[in-house]
């Protein structure tokens, strides 16, 4: 049987030192590394009008790495990576962060290429497409990233997470007849 995800490389053995989880820092050093070097994730980049694409880099017991492409329009949606950490790298073009914050405007950060980010188990975010045709994000995550919860928000307004597999593709979506305006201040 073919895996669903074959890694394009086979050992990442010249970027990852040790063997056993990567802290966060070294998760960020890592798709820094990964991103310094073309090479390695321009043969994956898809241009997909139609929906983000995802590719995978490298993957093991304790880790996984991959290649994002965003086109216009294209995002997430707020979900966190339950027990993985989490290292992001912009490649190329770029990407907007927003992360939630209680009884106030939620923190906003516009990520250009080289800009990076980190995040333990439970990090909370999304991420948009924000320039390029398409924008690159590199991501790696320890252990392994095997499951997702994305939040919602139910019929009376209450913040619900939904468990999910890691390697299905996270979008926004119109939640529960609220307007794209309403959704949006979530």
């Amino acid at each position: 049987m073919t895996p669903v995800f074959a890694p394009a490389l086979v050992s990442l053995d010249d970027l990852v030192a040790h063997d056993g989880l990567l802290t966060i820092d070294e998760l960020e050093v890592l798709v820094r590394a990964i991103a310094a070097r073309p090479r390695l994730w321009q043969p994956l980049v898809r241009a997909d009008p139609a929906r983000r694409r995802y590719e995978l880099v490298y993957e093991d017991d304790r880790m996984d790495a991959w290649v994002l492409s965003w086109m216009p329009g294209q995002a997430t949606g707020f979900h966190d990576h339950y027990v993985s950490g989490v290292g992001l790298c912009v490649a190329a073009g770029s990407v907007v962060e927003d992360q939630l914050v209680v009884d106030g405007e939620h923190v906003t950060r516009r990520l250009e290429p080289g800009a990076t980010r980190k995040g333990g188990a439970g990090y909370i975010h999304r991420v948009r497409h924000d320039a390029g045709v398409p924008a690159v994000t590199i991501h790696a995550y320890s252990p392994r990233l095997d499951e997702v919860g994305q939040y919602r928000l139910d019929e009376g307004g209450v913040v619900r997470r939904e468990p999910a597999p890691g390697r299905v593709e996270l979008t926004t979506q119109p939640l529960d007849g609220r307007t794209s305006a309403q959704v949006s201040r979530f």
